[in-house]
């Protein structure tokens, strides 16, 4: 009976680990922990800059290209990570008003969780930091991660020596075309649309990372992680981490962005915008009755030419201010609609959703819009919807 039973849990925790409730994982956190995770620019010695050598003195000192902050409870069994643009104002205790990814650059981890804790209003428990290089060894070490790549994206980036050519559609990428995919910012939205790409990107991580054969990996990624990564987090701290994150139900697994708009080159975030999102991030919740403020875009990315229009006009007899974009260039169709909820507003994502008769996923991720709340990505099962807003 010991052995049917010791025998049963090992294969839902590789196979199904999301059904076993936080209190009964083994070696999984027991209390809620906030971490900063940065990935921070390549940093090459001048004599060996044509052999793309790395300073190891200096390989977690750069500025941080990608900064996220990653809330992990085991009490609500949800975790939700918080992008924040590289090119946000912020001061930085001692050095002014400056971009938040100097904050690295300038003292080190420390001052930059210091900066990025100020900022957000709460305690930060551990630091996380990445050299790019890394990336690369540990997508090559987990056979590459699978993407939709939404647009062309050509460049050639001459100073990490990294050339980036990936057409639309899905792509399983190879280290250094995930470093291509996750440091591209040569579009119209610059580095918020490289945000918008990373969530992409840690998306297709987690649904790899939910495959049972990765978590076979896991002890050579442990030792590629010793070479590449920077933190405060031990051994066993991170196994606890890893044991917790691969077995949030998809459902409470939420990304979001830090909202805000240019200002010339940077990106500004008012107390208001940032004390809503951090209350997501902790947990809080809003519940938006009031469908004249849930500004939605739609998107047709269907086989029915004409959809976008005739979804919109159905959701403004709703209430909703809505605005159709022009679709990306696909190679396919989409069959099934996103509703993505631009800023973790979950509830505002379940009344669009049950507006459109309960079609559609909802995915909590800062990928749609940045002007709206809600973005519909219309697919071929809104087709029937199509003929109430005649």
């Amino acid at each position: 009976m010991l052995l049917g039973i010791i025998g049963g849990y090992t294969y839902i925790l590789m196979y199904k680990p999301a059904s076993i409730p936080p209190q009964f994982r083994v070696g999984s956190l027991r209390d809620p922990e906030t971490i900063l995770l940065l990935g921070v620019d390549v940093v090459y010695t001048e004599i060996d800059r044509r052999h793309k050598k790395i300073d190891q003195a200096q390989a977690f000192n750069g500025r941080s290209d990608t900064i996220m902050v990653c809330r992990m409870d085991p009490y609500r069994d949800a975790m939700t990570i918080l992008s924040i643009p590289r090119d946000t104002q912020v001061a930085i205790p001692g050095n002014g008003v400056q971009k938040v990814n100097a904050a690295n650059a300038i003292g080190g981890a420390q001052l930059a969780t210091s900066t990025i804790s100020q900022m957000l209003g709460i305690p930060i428990d551990h630091y996380v930091v990445l050299n790019v290089h890394g990336l690369v060894e540990l997508v090559n070490e987990l056979g590459g991660v699978t993407v939709q790549v939404p647009k062309k994206m050509k460049y050639m980036d001459w100073t990490a020596k990294l050339k980036i050519d990936l057409e639309p559609g899905p792509h399983t990428l190879t280290g250094n075309q995930a470093m291509g995919f996750v440091r591209f910012r040569h579009d119209a939205l610059g580095d918020i649309g490289r945000v918008q790409r990373q969530q992409l990107f840690i998306h297709a991580v987690m649904e790899k990372a939910l495959q049972p054969d990765s978590w076979s990996h896991l002890p050579k990624l442990v030792s590629i992680g010793q070479e590449y990564i920077s933190t405060d987090l031990s051994p066993a701290d991170i196994m606890q981490i890893a044991t917790f994150a691969r077995a949030v139900p998809k459902k409470n697994q939420q990304l979001a962005m830090l909202p805000g708009q240019f200002s010339g080159n940077d990106w500004v975030s008012s107390p208001k915008d940032i004390r809503r999102m951090v209350s997501r991030l902790m947990g809080s919740s809003f519940v938006t009755a009031d469908r004249p403020k849930v500004r939605v875009t739609v998107v047709n990315e269907s086989s029915v030419p004409g959809l976008g229009q005739k979804i919109a006009r159905l959701l403004r007899a709703k209430g909703y201010p809505v605005f159709v974009k022009p679709p990306e260039k696909r190679p396919a169709p989409t069959k099934q609609t996103h509703i993505i909820a631009q800023k973790a507003n979950t509830e505002d994502a379940e009344m669009v959703k049950g507006d459109l008769g309960d079609h559609g996923d909802i995915v909590t991720a800062s990928v749609g819009d940045i002007d709206s709340e809600i973005t519909v990505i219309a697919g071929d099962d809104l087709q029937p919807l199509s003929s109430a807003s005649k």
